[in-house]
């Protein structure tokens, strides 16, 4: 069953394991995450790989991100090297429409990719020169080109319910969540899509100080204040991380204890944030896989998934990026 089938069946798991693309000319970065790919092949059903732009969060100090290479040619490898499904990230805004329609063509024709999530701005208040999610939606139909389209969705965003059913009525399938860190917003946003046809993939990310914890807000991220105090509590890294799993447990069990009659399908999608988290990461998928096929198995008698679980990756001696 390729991605596609598996998204689109409510019953089925799915799991997505996000990896930022390696530095450019860091030619041995590239191979470790070729080589953890492989070792997530059968444990995660793809690699979810996004498409970095600083725009006005360059303001808050940070250093300046790496130039890093294109996600699709990060893809096409991964694909070619294990056989996984890849997922492109693509910011429609910062380029015009006519650059967007040549971007899409390549990546379908050329680089063999199926499956794209459709990403906005990060401001209204700012005048971008190129199309909007709905747009690129509309462009890629228009187009012909049979992609699987997802989009991101931003639980505590005002009317986010209603911008989910907008989007999905231009074919957009699926949606990625901001890395959660409460359950009180995706709840309410969950409960708000009753009786959508669509999948929701919940994106948990393991926390080991509060550095990952000022990286998610720059990232745009809602990080509730009993959250920072407990990371403050906690002490070392060690015990930091065993509190964020069984934080992402607990939220998972309170997203499924909350579902209405005719809830969209679920999914996860696990992040690593930085690669200091890398085994903290493995740990996660290796906790929070298994834990949501039980939920889903509950929800759906009989559900069935390809992936095995995750248990391997708990170790120490898993392949780490140096």
């Amino acid at each position: 069953m390729d991605l596609k089938a598996k998204i689109l069946s409510p019953s089925h798991p799915v799991t997505f394991y996000e990896l930022i693309p390696p530095r450019a000319e860091a030619g041995q970065e590239f191979e470790d995450l070729l080589t953890l790919c492989r070792e997530l092949a059968g444990a995660v059903d793809a690699i979810n790989i996004p498409e970095i732009y600083e725009e006005s969060r360059g303001q808050l100090g940070r250093k300046p991100m790496p130039d890093r290479i294109e996600p699709r040619i990060f893809a096409k490898a991964i694909q070619a090297a294990t056989g996984l499904e890849s997922i492109v990230n693509r910011v429609t805004v910062q380029q015009p429409a006519i650059r967007q329609r040549e971007w899409l063509r390549e990546t379908y024709t050329e680089y063999g990719i199926r499956n794209l999530i459709l990403v906005g701005g990060e401001s209204r208040q700012i005048e971008y020169p190129g199309l909007g999610v709905v747009e690129a939606a509309k462009l890629t139909r228009q187009e012909g080109l049979d992609f699987l389209l997802g989009g991101i969705t931003i639980p505590s965003r005002s009317r986010e319910g209603e911008r989910v059913r907008q989007k999905y009525a231009q074919g957009i399938s699926f949606f990625t969540t901001q890395v959660l860190l409460d359950s009180n917003d995706i709840v309410n946003l969950i409960q708000g899509l009753n009786g959508l046809d669509v999948r929701i993939f919940l994106s948990f990310a393991p926390i080991s100080n509060l550095r990952d914890l000022e990286f998610l807000k720059w990232l745009g991220a809602d990080v509730p204040n009993n959250v920072v105090w407990a990371v403050e509590q906690a002490g070392d890294p060690a015990r930091t991380v065993e509190k964020s799993l069984a934080q992402a447990s607990a939220i998972l069990t309170d997203i499924f204890d909350n579902l209405p009659a005719h809830p969209p399908a679920l999914g996860i999608n696990i992040e690593q944030i930085t690669r200091r988290n890398f085994l903290a990461a493995r740990q996660l998928l290796a906790q929070l896989g298994p834990f949501y096929r039980r939920h889903l198995q509950t929800r759906y008698p009989g559900a069935v998934g390809t992936c095995e679980p995750a248990s391997l990756f708990g170790s120490d001696t898993a392949t780490s990026p140096k």
